[in-house]
């Protein structure tokens, strides 16, 4: 089947795969081909991607949240963020957490930026855990 995960930056991936695994907001969904139709929310979390069979994971992603669409022979994840997680520099994500905590309590408690970054904080953790 083929999987797409886009985001409003990049396609972050395009391929075949044998099973998806997703976190959806009723917990993690598994899809094989011939899977049943269905449209589903997407939390934060890890979307693992098998190509040749189901439990050998060729390929993980982080996602921020989205929204997945289903069918018998495609899984199309639109997220609010995607990133492989084979490309992340672990020292520099540490280094840009570190550096958005400080600037979180440099500011007052009803200062705008502070949504912001949550947002990035939130982001990296799951970035760094993954």
């Amino acid at each position: 089947m083929r999987i797409r995960i886009a985001c409003p930056e990049s396609n972050a991936y395009e391929g075949e795969a044998a099973f998806v695994a997703l976190p959806s907001s009723d917990g993690e969904c598994g899809v094989l081909p011939g899977h049943a139709s269905e449209i589903c929310t997407v939390e934060a979390g890890v979307v693992r991607v098998c190509d040749a069979a189901m439990g050998t994971v060729d390929h993980r992603f982080a996602v921020a949240g989205g929204y997945a669409e289903i069918t018998a022979d495609e899984v199309v994840i639109l997220a609010q963020r995607a990133c492989d997680l084979a490309e992340v520099d672990a020292d520099d994500a540490r280094a840009r957490l570190q550096e958005f905590e400080e600037q979180l309590s440099n500011l007052s408690a009803n200062d705008a930026r502070r949504a912001y970054l949550y947002n990035e904080i939130a982001w990296l953790k799951l970035l760094l855990a993954a």
